[in-house]
């Protein structure tokens, strides 16, 4: 089992929640054989098991994801995860952290968002609940990383 406490205010991580909940809802409008399509498009039992295979994947990365976002102690800063589960969420929170970056980050160029370079004052309140969320999402990401390692 992996266990750890965010380093974040739980008043921060009450007020992302539901941005990072909406960017969850949303991810499963994403067609990932769009994204990496099938080598062998001929081959049509190939292409339909490359596609079932990439969606059962995403499905159990999400699962993963909806487990801990939606576990109680989440708004707290307390995660934890099961070993056998810690490569699907980075997974998913990799593909949370993109959803958030295009529905809510999209204005803000890829090296101000990374090292934090832009004027957060400056922007509306949906763009900071956005930033505070993929923040968050990559302390997870690393602290899971760093775990694993």
């Amino acid at each position: 089992m992996i266990e750890f406490q965010l380093q974040a205010d739980s008043r921060i991580l009450r007020a992302i929640l539901p941005k990072i909940r909406e960017a969850f809802g949303s991810m499963g409008k994403c067609s990932w054989d769009t994204i990496f399509p099938c080598p062998n498009l001929a081959d049509e039992d190939f292409s339909d098991a490359w596609k079932k295979g990439l969606q059962e994947d995403a499905s159990e990365d999400r699962r993963s994801l909806a487990k801990v976002i939606m576990d109680p102690r989440f708004k707290h800063g307390y995660i934890q995860v099961e070993e056998k589960d810690a490569d699907n969420l980075i997974r998913a929170l990799s593909e949370l952290r993109l959803t958030i970056r295009e529905n809510f980050l999209s204005e803000i160029e890829d090296k101000e968002l990374e090292t934090g370079s832009f004027e957060m004052e400056n922007e509306q309140g949906s763009v900071k609940l956005g930033y505070f969320s993929y923040l968050i999402l990559a302390e997870i990401q690393e602290r899971l990383i760093n775990s694993c390692s």
